[in-house]
Order: structure tokens, then sequence, then C-alpha cells
């Protein structure tokens, strides 16, 4: 599904034609002007998206276009009909103050929509029947009214999420997740959502409700590398690097070992905080390359969050001072701390926040909050002390440096490598053990004992297609001929030119898409005929730019709306490798 197909459709809070703003959480459209209140109130109101400069799941469209379609609007404007005092704004009404009031009471004090008078209780055990039918409007109604999406039914033993799953009602896991539901919670036999779904036989849930698992690392992972990685596969986290940036991220020594200090909760909020501040920074640049000039549209740092602590919302506001720089080194530390943290969480070393992480002697009382962690990390991009807001340390904390702690958790870490590197290193030598044995026992067999084994073919086998991300199987350390060299790049030459030659400023993703497959179809027969690891920094660093940027290029053509200048700056990259190798084999 495409979100055009939203796009012939009227604002619902004032009525203006073709509105390319969605409330993900209310399933409504909004036109600019409405927008620019809605994103002043915060994502804890009004979490908004772009219909068409962002990418969707198409899930997650699917159940907007659902609710939209089935007059979802009524729910916020139930009792607005029998009211005299208020009424609803037209398309030529002022934003300041008709439209943004009207907003605020429709969606922050939510004085329109239908109160049933039910206890709380009541609520939940409604919702945790309706989830079970694709009635998506009367689950958003209760929701509205206060049903709690993680409500464990007390005789049942299950929740709303794991209902909705077995039923096989996808928009109702859509919007029981956005209403915050958490994919990751247990029934009473211990059962995670898309454990219940696939004991049922729903692929496709059971696939989405694992991706939801990964939204915040997924979000961060795309804002740093324009890469996602792919569930499908297996592959659900990607280490991103600082050459994998899109922007350079500015040397920091001190956010990574203080980001290791925190606790889990603590660790979790930043990284909420850090998504949510994404999500304002990449809004804001949409909201201005628009070209909306209104009056008090722009939102310069996350809005408060009343059932936030003061000092909380004081650090979220904080990650807006934050430069471009500083902000990608923020959180290509949060990826790698999240790695780390789930690294020893599988070998047994932590379990609870109890427990923490990486230092057995201090407390959770010795470690920095996450709304700390923001500002000191503010402070400290502009040269102010930290001991403004750093708490008091024991006595156990104070006798071993920072330094010390990095070094020991450096540690813990390459041991926590070395442990699983080497116990597949046992099991592939096995492997391999038991295949060669296996293989000289059915050549005996077919061939009889005197008959020579044949030589293995390293040509026909060196020369076979191979994938870009596919170990290369040329002779080690052998590097290719030169004439070789010169008839592959010629070919990644050819294929980059017939993409500059198509990109245009008004074409779509539709022309680009080709153009890049055949690139990355002619990258990796470039690459295959290198080995796998070559001690040539010169070969090495264009090998890596070529695959990376190729990987980019793919993402950049197939998402709507790109910009061409990046096409072309990412085809230039290309470009500029593949000139290094030529230069380096003539």
């Amino acid at each position: 599904m495409s979100s055009s197909v939203l796009l012939n459709s009227v604002c619902a809070d004032c009525g203006s034609l073709d509105p390319p703003w969605a409330l993900v959480n209310r399933g409504l459209l909004i036109c600019d002007e409405c927008c620019s209140i809605h994103r002043s109130l915060g994502r804890h109101i009004s979490q908004v998206r772009s219909l068409k400069k962002v990418h969707w799941n198409i899930t997650q469209l699917q159940m907007i276009q659902t609710l939209n379609s089935s007059g979802v609007n009524s729910i916020w404007e139930h009792t607005l009909p029998e009211m005299k005092t208020k009424k609803k704004p037209t398309p030529k009404d002022p934003v300041h103050p008709t439209k943004a009031e009207f907003i605020r009471a429709k969606h922050k004090e939510l004085q329109f929509i239908f109160r049933s008078g039910d206890s709380e209780e009541e609520l939940n055990l409604q919702l945790h029947s309706i989830v079970k039918t694709p009635k998506i409007l009367m689950t958003l109604k209760l929701l509205a009214q206060g049903a709690d999406p993680n409500f464990l039914h007390p005789e049942k033993g299950t929740r709303p999420i794991h209902v909705a799953a077995k039923a096989g009602q996808l928009n109702q896991v859509e919007l029981l997740v956005v209403y915050g539901a958490d994919p990751s919670a247990r029934d009473a036999n211990g059962n995670s959502p898309p454990h219940a779904a696939r004991l049922v036989g729903h692929r496709e849930i059971h696939s989405r409700l694992t991706e939801m698992l990964y939204t915040v690392t997924d979000r961060l992972i795309y804002f740093l590398t324009r890469m996602r990685p792919d569930h499908a596969t297996g592959q659900h986290f990607i280490i991103p690097t600082e050459r994998d940036c899109v922007i350079t991220p500015e040397p920091n020594s001190h956010g990574r070992p203080r980001i290791a200090q925190l606790s889990h909760t603590q660790f979790e909020d930043l990284a909420t905080d850090v998504y949510d501040e994404v999500d304002r920074r990449e809004t804001e640049t949409i909201w201005l390359s628009s070209g909306a000039s209104l009056e008090y549209s722009t939102v310069p740092f996350l809005p408060v969050d009343p059932d936030l602590s003061t000092m909380r919302n004081q650090g979220r506001q904080k990650l807006a001072r934050l430069s471009p720089g500083e902000f990608s080194a923020l959180v290509l530390d949060i990826l790698h701390d999240a790695d780390r943290r789930q690294l020893v969480h599988i070998n047994g070393k932590a379990t609870s926040d109890e427990e923490p992480l990486y230092d057995s002697v201090a407390s959770d009382d010795d470690y920095a909050t996450a709304e700390q962690l923001a500002i000191m990390v503010a402070q400290n991009s502009r040269g102010l002390p930290l001991t403004v807001v750093e708490p008091l340390k024991s006595s156990a904390a104070k006798a071993e440096s920072s330094v010390e702690r990095e070094l020991r958790e450096r540690l813990a870490l390459a041991q926590a490598r070395e442990s699983q590197l080497a116990q597949q290193v046992h099991h592939l030598t096995k492997a391999m053990s038991d295949v060669s044995e296996e293989n000289c026992r059915l050549k005996t067999a077919l061939s009889g004992p005197n008959e020579p084994e044949p030589v293995m073919d390293l040509m026909r086998v060196g020369n076979r297609p191979v994938s870009m991300y596919e170990a290369r199987e040329t002779v080690r350390g052998v590097m290719p001929l030169s004439e070789e060299v010169i008839r592959r790049t010629t070919q990644v030459t050819k294929r980059i030119q017939e993409l500059w030659s198509s990109v245009r400023p008004t074409e779509s993703n539709f022309v680009y898409v080709p153009c890049a497959e055949r690139i990355r179809v002619a990258v990796a027969e470039l690459t295959a005929i290198f080995p796998q690891a070559s001690t040539d920094d010169v070969v090495r660093n264009a090998l890596y730019q070529l695959n990376t940027s190729t990987m980019r290029l793919q993402v950049e053509c197939a998402e709507l709306e790109k910009c061409a200048e990046s096409v072309r700056q990412l085809a230039f990259k290309i470009a500029e490798a593949n000139r290094l190798l030529v230069k380096r084999f003539k």
C-alpha cells in the first residue's frame, strides 16, 4: 500500500484538503497549519509523521488507512456537535488562537471523547475481548478512555497483544503497540507475543512483532547510517562504526564510560529520550524543507512531558543543544553500549537492575541518571565543569579511576567476544572435519581405493558468482591480475554513468532502482576477485568504500521522494573508490 492512498482526504482538525501529515496514535490526517500545533504538544500527545517523505512500514500504514476510512474522527469529536460553546475551525481560521485552542482541547485535554463511566477494570476486560476481532475502531475508543494495553487477564493469564497475535489481527497488534503495549511482555505461561503468533502459524504477525522488538535501535541505526537490519534473515542489529555514519561523530572520550555506568532502567530512559530527539530532528528537517513559513512553526527542543520528572525534562531539552556531530557521537555510543549489554546478558553475567552490568561493587546510587547524562554531555561540549550535576561517589567507586573502569569493561567485552568466537571456531572445525571424513568415505566407495583423488579446480571455484556479502573463495592473499581489475572496474564505471545520466530532480525512485541494482552486481563481481583479507591499505579502503556506498545507494534509491543530490553523491563515492583501484593496478 502506498501513502498516496491517504492523500485524497481532509484535515481532521480544520477540514483543509489533501493533508500531508498523519497522527499515528490518533489515526488521523492533518494539514501543515494544524501540524505546527501538534508538533508543539510533544510525542506523548501527538505522534506526527509525514505521509510522503519518510519510510513507512506497510502494516502501520494499513492501520491508519483502516481507521481513517472507518470514521475515526468520531471518537475524538464524539460530543462536539452537542456543545454550544465549542466550534470546529475552518481552513481559513487563524492558527492562533482559533486552531491552537481547538486542537489542545481535542487532543491534549480529550474534551470531546465519549466517557462510558465504566471502571478501569471493566475497560480492560472489554479491551482484552475486542482485540480478537477486526473492530479496531472500538479498540481505539477503549484505549482513549484509559484501557491498559498491557493488562494481564487474571483468569486467562494473557494480555491483549497476545490475544490479538493469536487471533491473527495485525491491525490490532499495530494499534496496541502504538499505545504502549510491550511486544516482549510475557503471559502467564511465559510466552511472548511473537511466540504466541508463531504457535498458531501467523508468520506475518510473528515477523512484524519481531521487528517491533527492535524499534528503537532500528531508528537509531537508520539515523546514523541510513541502513536497516534485515530481520527476515535474522539480522536484528548492525554495529556501526564512525565511517558508517552519515554525520561524522565528534570525538568524545567521556560519553561511552558514563553510559556504561547506567543501570538497565536508566539506559532505557536515555535511549527513549534520544529516540524522541531523533524523531524531532528528522521531522524538523522535513518541516523546514516543505516550504511552510508559519509563525511559531518550529520546535526547537522536545516539549515538556508532565509524566516525567523536571530533571528528566531538562535533560531531554538539552539534547537539542548538541551539534550534529555531538549528537551523532551520543547515538553511536548508545548503540555500542546496547550491543555490549546484550552480549553480557547472553553470557549470563547480569539479569536485572539489582545486579549492575559492569560493576559488582558500586550501587545504582553511584551512577549518573539518564537526564544527568544528557545535561553532562551538553555541558561537556561547551567546556563546562561536569561536577554541577555529577552525583556523589561511593568510596569503592572513588578508589577506581575512570580509566581503570573503562579498561576493565573493555577486557570483559573482549573476553566475552573471544569466548563466543572460540565456540564458533570449535563447531565449525568439527563440522568441517565431519564433512571431510564423509567425502573421503564416499570417494573411496565410488571410485575404489586405488584411484587418485581429483585436484580441486581453483580457477573454476574462484570465478563462480559471489555475493557482495559472501566470503570469497579466492586464493588467500593473492591479488588478481591487473587486466581483470581494469575490466571489472570499467564495468562499474559504465553502470555509474548510466545512473548519472538518469538522475533528474523530478524523476521517481523507479528510475533509480534498476540502475542501483546493476551497480550492485558490477561491484559484487569486482570485489569477488580480491582476497577476503587484503594487506594492501589502498585496496582494503577502496573495497570498504565500494561496499558501504553501494549499500547506501540501494537504500537511497528505494526510498520515496529522495533528493537526487544524495544519489549523485553516493555515485561519486563509488566512482572515487573505483578510481583508486584502477590507479593502484595500472
